[in-house]
């Protein structure tokens, strides 16, 4: 056994606690992984030999909740951390591709670590920072493999999203999956559609931010097909145009792995060129993708809602789809205008993807283009940073001060307003009340002599 030194204290202790009744217990899966890598473990699991029954005597003075008592697992809260405690176990049969149908308790730890995913998981750790590993998940670690424990068939079989988490793994840590298991992986894609979308679009979303997301996208697309099957029509989709010197599947990726790397952003990317085989037309010899930018928000707003996106962010996302493709004029009017039009949250989600759908075109002929994304981006910095007034909440009047002087409630009271903030975004008015309240009388007067 190799010995580390690093552990979390509170973990520790727990484990010190159950060893002292007599009990094995073990730090054991991603968080002994994360260890070994030198990474911050995010959750922390535990492994003992004592059951659930017995661990509600022995950790008393936790409080503790019977999370998964079925399959013999509780949750032990303290100082505001959480730690999953479970009972060396032996899993029955997965009828529904998730979850084991029944458990039986048992009191080896090599039984336990040996119906765990992936090697690199089923490593365990006591509390004195001894390793045990009898399934080669270190030498896996080191040579960066991501490996079944066991046949790799047997596992995606019992539980299909280990399927996307063998993939999410790559994409995260940057490793690669073994001949065997990287086969099984192709040859049983389609037990994902045995999953719960939301728990497939959580994988997926951790394959979006992964530092390897780039060269994951591409080695598994059929499997990415088989919950976004809309994808498949950009496969090696020539674009036929100066402009690309990808494929419409290829120039998408590119775009996810330049994007900032946020969930909602490379799921921007990763759909907004979606449409454009079916917008294709060749004319005078080039590629032209008429109106994709429209039916691409369509079509990503069918696969948000398959997938169950919050409703926020579905509208986010369509909306800057269909917006991308924008050629941004950099002047402060022009940023003004557009700031007022989709309001800074979208606008700077909107600026990042054309950035990225930039970079991922023709190096040759892209350098102009992102300077001048690059020089508008900077023009709306500067109106956001002076506080320029570029929407209804910043302008120096408004409806009560217009009722007060004379106008009624309804569309021209509104529209007086609209027209004030033209005018200052414009620079043809000063954003200041007086000056506000002298234009809008003096449109007042007008509109009244034009009823008379």
């Amino acid at each position: 056994m190799e010995k580390i030194n690093k552990a979390p204290v509170g973990a520790i202790r727990i484990l010190k606690i159950i060893n002292s009744k007599g009990y094995e217990a073990y730090l054991v899966g991603g968080c002994v992984r994360d260890i070994l890598m030198g990474r911050n473990p995010k959750d922390w699991d535990i492994t003992t030999s004592a059951t659930p029954k017995e661990l509600n005597l022995i950790l008393s003075e936790y409080k503790i909740v019977e999370t998964g008592i079925k399959h013999g697992t509780i949750t032990v809260l303290d100082k505001g951390e959480s730690y999953e405690v479970t009972t060396f176990r032996i899993d029955g049969k997965y009828t529904d591709k998730r979850r084991p149908d029944s458990v039986k308790f048992t009191v080896s730890l090599a039984e336990d670590l040996k119906r765990r995913d992936f090697t690199v998981n089923a490593i365990a750790m006591d509390a004195y920072g001894n390793i045990i590993d009898e399934n080669g998940g270190q030498k896996d670690i080191k040579n960066k493999i991501i490996r079944c424990v066991g046949e790799p068939e047997d596992r995606f079989n019992e539980d299909a999203l280990r399927i996307l988490r063998a993939i999410r793994f790559q994409s995260e840590l940057g490793f690669h999956a073994n001949k065997e298991t990287e086969k099984a992986i192709i040859k049983l894609k389609d037990l994902l559609l045995k999953i719960s979308i939301e728990r497939v679009r959580n994988e997926f979303e951790k394959i979006l931010i992964g530092k390897d997301a780039r060269r994951v996208l591409m080695a598994y697309k059929e499997v990415i097909a088989v919950f976004i099957p809309e994808i498949r029509e950009s496969f090696d989709f020539d674009q036929c145009n100066p402009y690309h010197i990808y494929d419409v599947y290829e120039h998408i990726i590119n775009a996810v792995s330049l994007i900032d790397n946020n969930k909602k952003y490379r799921m921007a990317a990763f759909l907004h060129d979606l449409a454009k085989p079916q917008c294709f037309v060749m004319d005078k010899g080039w590629g032209h993708f008429y109106h994709h930018e429209t039916k691409g928000s369509e079509v990503a707003e069918e696969i948000l809602k398959r997938l169950k996106y919050d409703n926020e962010s579905l509208a986010d996302i369509s909306f800057v789809i269909k917006a991308h493709g924008t050629v941004f004029s950099p002047t402060e009017k022009y940023a003004k205008h557009k700031l007022n039009h989709f309001g800074e949250k979208r606008l700077r989600m909107l600026i990042e993807l054309e950035k990225a759908d930039v970079k991922s075109q023709n190096p040759e002929i892209v350098d102009e283009r992102l300077a001048n994304i690059e020089n508008f981006e900077k023009k709306v910095d500067k109106v956001i940073e002076e506080n320029s007034c570029f929407s209804l909440k910043d302008l120096n009047i408004n409806g009560n001060i217009l009722f007060e002087i004379g106008y009624e409630k309804g569309p021209a009271l509104g529209e007086e307003l609209e027209r004030l903030l033209e005018l200052v975004i414009e620079n043809k008015l000063e954003n200041d009340e007086d000056v506000l309240i002298k234009k809008a009388e003096e449109d007042l007067e007008v509109r009244l002599a034009v009823k008379s």
